[in-house]
C-alpha cells in the first residue's frame, strides 16, 4: 500500500500543477504550456516524496546514535 501513496502524490501534483500553471500563465499574460506544467509538477512531486524519506532516515540514525 505504500506505493499507492506515491501514485496519489504524483497524480494530485499533476492536477494542481496544471491549475497553478494555467492561473500563473493568465496572471502573467503568457500562453499556457501543458508540457512544461506537467514536467514542473512531476519534479516537485518527486522532491516532496523524497524529502520525508531523507528526513525520516536521519531521525532514525540520530536516535540510534543517542541510544548507543
Amino acid at each position: 500500500m505504500e506505493e499507492m501513496r506515491y501514485v496519489a502524490v504524483i497524480f494530485w501534483s499533476i492536477m494542481l500543477g496544471q491549475v497553478a500553471g494555467f492561473i500563473g500563465g493568465a496572471l502573467n499574460q503568457q500562453t499556457y504550456n501543458t508540457n512544461y506544467s506537467i514536467i514542473v509538477s512531476i519534479v516537485f512531486a518527486i522532491i516532496f516524496s523524497v524529502i520525508p524519506l531523507i528526513l525520516d532516515s536521519s531521525v532514525k540514525e540520530s536516535n540510534n546514535e543517542k541510544n548507543a
